[in-house]
């Protein structure tokens, strides 16, 4: 107990001034706050697997910070069930065996059946993100930490501005074979979606053509997908990463944010500070954060601004879409982002996800009827450029100050303009774009 206080204490202490306003010597200062909240936990609690004990200290350091400077401040548990989400990586490989075993035994519709299961179960974990298979897994506890700063004036719409505090598990290709990491992720999906198809060719041709020639080509090629997809059980390290740029130093910037806006309140916006747990277990601190939060996103118009992965300032993109290009996010609200951002001297562009680039905690959001978007910077083709996301060296040193910079400049010029649109238009209506 006496650690935990000494965090809380070391953290509130750096953040301790603040200032009317923004203007260069704020935002460094604010950059420096952020980075030394990130050096703090990790040095003094270290990697943070979503819903862990090491998890659970760091949200409650979070809404400790947001307590101090937030009108209303919570920690919103929820139940889940973390290992289930990347659990596919063991579970789908043995299943490709045990059907490939099937098919040398002529037990085709079986083999067939199995294949189609492990398209199931793999789609719907990491695809789509629906979870539909986490009973299968311990439950366990998860905290968001939630603090809330009022407008000077009446309500008229609110921004949530979120990260997540929880850090993921090394990816071992983001390791040893960055350059490949792409190929290696398309090969995986190859092999599933072949192997569904191919396994009920060998049904449809031992039924009806039996031609013994297409039956050896669909074998082999079918064994040949298996080495792909064995990838899977390599894929996932047991340890857990610093994990300094995804996503700490985005929860870093929300207390700093929420600070800076304790003594700048604006006029008609209401400001919402997230810090979600459960990101890499599957947006599960998110998605229990829309279900809690549903209505009172719907009552009014609703911002949401989600950071993720920040390491370099020329990276900065805006998304369009989220959950692997299945979800789709404001493409308005990300354009008039990277107006802003342009209009404040920094690099910005548009991106949409697709299958294999994973997802953000804007999309629970989104689906929940937010104007939303996640400001990213980070190597989105990691054949030609370095990266340390997913990976033990995924600390401060790779994070470059001038991106920490730049997202709390555009998220305050965001907030700045949001307000001073909605000023004078009390019954405005914004349709979700």
């Amino acid at each position: 107990m006496y650690q935990i206080q000494l965090q809380y204490n070391t953290i509130a202490y750096i953040i301790h001034e603040g200032k009317n306003g923004m203007n260069t010597k704020t935002r460094n200062k604010a950059s420096n706050y952020a980075f030394t909240v990130v050096d703090t936990i990790i040095n003094n609690i270290g990697p943070r697997p979503s819903c862990s004990d090491d998890s659970h200290v760091t949200a409650r350091v979070f809404h400790k910070l947001y307590k101090a400077y937030c009108d209303t401040s919570q920690l919103q548990s929820f139940i889940t069930h973390p290992a289930a989400f990347l659990g596919f990586l063991t579970l789908v490989p043995w299943i490709y065996i045990t059907s490939l075993i099937f098919l040398l035994l002529h037990y085709y519709g079986i083999a067939a059946l199995g294949f189609t299961v492990a398209n199931i179960i793999a789609s719907h974990q990491f695809i789509f993100y629906k979870g539909t298979f986490d009973f299968l897994y311990k439950p366990k506890k998860g905290y968001n930490a939630i603090g809330i700063i009022n407008p000077k004036k009446e309500v008229r719409q609110q921004i949530i501005i979120s990260g997540h505090h929880d850090s993921a598990y090394e990816f071992r290709y983001m390791r040893t074979t960055p350059r490949l990491y792409r190929i290696r992720v398309a090969s995986i999906i190859l092999s599933m979606v072949l192997s569904l198809v191919i396994g009920w060719l060998i049904v449809v041709n031992s039924y009806w053509f039996q031609s013994h020639t297409a039956h050896i080509v669909f074998m082999v090629i079918i064994v040949l997908l298996g080495i792909a997809n064995m990838q899977m059980l390599f894929f996932k390290s047991k340890n857990a990463t610093p994990g300094a740029g995804d996503n700490l130093i985005a929860s870093a910037i929300t207390t700093v944010m929420a600070k800076i806006f304790s003594n700048y309140r604006p006029d008609y916006t209401r400001l919402i500070f997230v810090s979600f747990d459960g990101e890499e277990s599957g947006l599960k601190g998110s998605k229990a954060f829309a279900k809690a939060y549903r209505e009172c996103i719907s009552s009014m118009p609703t911002y949401h601004f989600n950071m993720d992965s920040l390491y370099k300032p020329e990276l900065i993109k805006f998304l369009t879409s989220d959950v692997n290009g299945f979800v789709k996010l404001s493409n308005e609200f990300a354009k008039q982002c990277v107006t802003i951002a342009h209009s404040k001297g920094h690099t910005a562009t548009l991106f949409a996800m697709y299958p294999g680039t994973g997802a953000t905690d804007a999309a629970p959001l989104a689906q929940a009827g937010a104007i939303g978007t996640t400001l990213i910077a980070l190597p989105t083709e990691v054949e030609k450029q370095d990266s340390v996301y997913h990976t033990m060296n995924d600390t401060t040193e790779h994070i470059e100050p001038e991106v920490v910079q730049a997202t709390i400049d555009i998220l305050y010029s965001v907030i700045e303009f949001l307000d001073k649109e909605i000023k004078g238009c009390p019954q405005i209506l914004i349709k979700h774009q």
